[in-house]
């Protein structure tokens, strides 16, 4: 029974009587309560991506001052560059031309806390295997995705391209396999590239100058040894996606690959077929592409029922991921 004071007038104490009669009967609507495991998992999730933008950071840093002591600028653009990881617009190890602007927007670090929600988002976390393909055309996305797999405790394994596009880690030293390595050294990544191509065409560098081709393949011999890497030399396309469909699923032993993530323009991943190019970037299904010969692994990945993150059309990705 609810004893009121004597002193509270008789109305008001038969309207707060039944106030809290209602409430305690369920009549009322009961107070909303913070949820408390929701706003746990929040500052969980920021503190994995402030993890990840930090790293991402300071790998950048590091590059940065390693161009800086070999001598190595922007082509006067250096100014423009505060990561350190953007390539020059020429080298003999350039396949494709590139944009200056697209390469500069992928060394925000905000790319690797982005990530590790997209990730996430998906399920991926401690355990999780994470297979992908990169190119050195983009090799601050290499990094994001590399800091963000991290970060979630999820173990990343790609292949990695000495060669580029315009732009890109195309600089002898400061390849894509060449800046992993330092990184990895530098205990501020984990090694993630099970295998290093030459990449370009036929992911053998066969659109590149004979003397260009030699330099690339020295290039990826050494990295490669360097990674503890296995070093593939496809003879055509075709093998090309065998091998590394078949490098991942040994890796993986049996284990489901969670995401395959496609970085850059590399045709071993992305296939022979024009119809790739219109793809959108970001996450993509089994029907976002065509069963045929030319399919790459992005498509066969796919076909398994594997989620694909395709980071490419980097604009237009930044837009809808709210980083422009």
């Amino acid at each position: 029974m609810i004893r009121l004071p004597a002193w509270l007038p008789v109305t008001l104490g038969v309207t707060l009587t039944a106030a809290l009669l209602g409430v305690a009967s369920g009549l009322l609507p009961q107070p909303r309560w913070p949820d408390l495991a929701t706003r746990d998992n929040q500052i969980a999730d920021d503190r994995l991506a402030d993890q990840a933008e930090s790293t991402m950071r300071q790998a950048s840093q590091l590059i940065r001052e390693a161009k800086r002591q070999a001598g190595i600028t922007l082509d006067g653009l250096g100014a423009d560059d505060p990561s350190g990881l953007v390539g020059a617009e020429m080298t003999a190890l350039v396949t494709t031309l590139g944009s200056l602007e697209s390469k500069q927007l992928s060394t925000s670090t905000a790319w690797a806390r982005v990530l590790v929600a997209q990730l996430k988002g998906v399920g991926v976390g401690k355990g999780s295997i994470v297979a992908g393909s990169f190119s050195g055309s983009f090799p601050a996305l290499n990094l994001a995705v590399a800091c963000a797999c991290r970060s979630l405790g999820a173990r990343l394994v790609v292949v990695s391209s000495v060669t580029s596009s315009t732009w890109g880690a195309n600089q002898p030293g400061f390849t894509w396999p060449e800046i992993e390595a330092r990184l990895a050294d530098a205990g501020l990544i984990a090694i993630a590239s099970v295998a290093v191509s030459t990449g370009g065409e036929d992911d053998r560098a066969a659109d590149l100058e004979p003397d260009a081709r030699l330099l690339a393949d020295q290039i990826g011999d050494r990295a490669a040894a360097r990674l503890r890497a296995v070093r593939l030399r496809p003879s055509n396309s075709a093998q090309a996606v065998a091998s590394r469909i078949e490098l991942f699923d040994r890796v993986a032993g049996g284990r489901p690959i969670a995401v395959y993530v496609n970085v850059g323009g590399s045709q071993a991943s992305m296939g022979r077929s024009t119809a790739v190019l219109k793809l959108k970037s970001g996450w993509l299904g089994r029907d976002s592409f065509r069963n045929g010969p030319d399919d790459g692994v992005m498509a066969q990945m796919a076909t398994r029922g594997v989620r694909v993150l395709h980071l490419l059309n980097i604009r237009d990705l930044a837009v809808r991921w709210g980083i422009l």
